[in-house]
């Protein structure tokens, strides 16, 4: 299978069999196309852009991958779907989500915790559940999906790191098959799939929205592919108060 992101295509070979995580140096076109994408999607005026340490390629297994190619070609054989640029309309967004590990804090932390509260790691060796949608945030804007954004401020707003000897916050950039979205200003909390003839939402600013939202409905619309490491070192005074509120309300706290 010769798909980028698979452990097996012979660019991945030195990564090691357990490791789900492959450094980009950053010269590399894949690095430098993530970060502008990163960096121009953060639209929040009230926070600082931060900077960016590093970038991962995330590998997933033949298995996981051919589930989503076979779902991508279904949706890109679909009637109105545009495969102008990429096959299924595929998008790259972003989604925040929380650590509790030390996962990629530096290029030598590329295996994943085996914690089951580590949404990070849970993604990126299962990829996404349904089943997972409002076990941590109970207000579902668009129903029972699976959220991602292109505005890169809006998905930190959803990551945190709570190991105790995290520098940086990390986000994961992915693989989405859009197709044909139905575009909707205003919440539809029910949904449990898009619209007849869609295969996605799109959450559009101007009503109950400030800032877009993409949601699927079907687990293998989606994949994760890469993951950036990003922000300034937090202080040890930083880290007690966010794990103490962490505790506390059992929640992210946005940065």
């Amino acid at each position: 299978m010769d798909d980028f992101f698979n452990f097996d295509h012979h660019k991945n070979s030195a990564s090691g069999k357990w490791n789900r995580l492959a450094p980009l140096a950053s010269t590399d076109p894949c690095y430098l196309r993530v970060e502008r994408k990163f960096s121009r999607g953060w639209k929040h005026p009230h926070k600082p852009k931060p900077q960016v340490h590093a970038i991962f390629k995330i590998l997933s297994t033949s298995e996981s991958l051919i589930k989503y190619e076979q779902y991508r070609a279904r949706v890109a054989a679909a009637p109105n779907v545009s495969n102008s640029r990429h096959p299924g309309n595929e998008k790259l967004l972003f989604h925040g989500t929380n650590r509790c590990c030390l996962l990629a804090e530096d290029n030598s932390s590329v295996r994943l915790c085996s914690l089951p509260e580590c949404r990070l790691c849970c993604v990126m060796r299962n990829s996404f559940d349904l089943r997972r949608c409002g076990t941590k945030h109970k207000f579902r804007r668009f129903g029972t999906g699976i959220y991602t954004t292109s505005c890169s401020s809006k998905a930190d707003d959803y990551s945190f790191s709570t190991a105790k000897n995290s520098h940086f916050r990390v986000m994961l950039v992915n693989r989405v098959v859009v197709g044909k979205p139905c575009k909707l200003r205003l919440n539809a909390t029910n949904l449990t799939e898009p619209p007849c003839g869609h295969h996605s939402i799109i959450g559009e600013p101007g009503r109950d929205l400030n800032y877009p939202e993409t949601v699927v409905y079907d687990n293998d619309a989606i994949r994760p592919a890469f993951l950036v490491v990003y922000g300034d070192a937090l202080s040890k005074e930083d880290h007690k108060l966010r794990a103490l509120i962490s505790t506390w309300f059992k929640t992210p706290v946005a940065s």
